[in-house]
């Protein structure tokens, strides 16, 4: 079975992008491989993040980051790439950091950087790994949708292994009404993707107002 670290899973961010779309595995001729996120790749990264959020010189460095390159059809396709910053604030006990996803078109040249978006490490009593959260959604929704996720978890994964009890991740998908969660093991390795959507006028601080299932991405 394939593991994820939390922190690579933000590749899925970049696939969602509207720079393009990343290709799905198994499909003849689209595939990506990973590549060196060189210092000046960092630098450039990190200089287009600090002119638009100056909060960034709080930060002490680098937390992760990584590279890929996508082929279309055996022929190459973009580049893309994820930074995570460490935290530069903390906020009634939530760490607060910038991650930022990349893209170009033409190999060693300079990124195209999106927006970049606050990722929040919420605690939570049931374990002991934080839960990376991106997006609008505020802690006490943010835990309603964990626990939604959580009742509606396969009892086994595909290879027979006992369902993930670690939330990891949760990843917006549309607006602040959708949304995938990761779960995997206790030390942030990604197992499992869940979806779930917010029902129509219900509150999204109650696990009952989530609608949510396995995660299964379109072919």
């Amino acid at each position: 079975m394939t593991r994820l670290s939390g922190t690579r899973l933000l590749l899925l961010v970049v696939a969602m992008l509207p720079f393009g779309t990343a290709p799905f595995a198994g499909e003849s001729g689209y595939y990506t491989e990973d590549i060196e996120l060189g210092d000046t790749d960092i630098d450039n990264i990190s200089a287009q993040v600090l002119a638009q959020h100056p909060l960034l010189s709080s930060s002490p460095g680098i937390k992760a980051a990584g590279a890929a390159r996508h082929f279309n059809k055996f022929e190459y396709d973009l580049d893309t790439a994820w930074v995570v910053f460490h935290p530069h604030t903390e906020t009634a006990g939530i760490k607060q950091a910038y991650q930022v996803s990349c893209v170009r078109q033409v190999p060693d040249t300079d990124w195209m950087c999106e927006e970049a978006m606050i990722r929040r490490y919420l605690a939570l009593e049931t374990q002991d790994f934080e839960v990376r959260i991106t997006g609008p959604i505020d802690s006490d929704a943010a835990m309603a949708l964990i626990e939604a996720t959580r009742q509606a978890l396969p009892p086994e994964l595909d290879d027979g292994s006992a369902a993930p009890e670690t939330a990891i991740n949760i990843l917006p998908t549309a607006g602040d009404s959708e949304y995938l969660v990761v779960w995997g093991s206790p030390e942030g390795y990604g197992q499992l993707m869940m979806q779930a959507q917010l029902a129509d006028g219900a509150d999204a601080t109650l696990p009952e107002g989530w609608q949510a299932n396995v995660f299964v991405a379109d072919n």
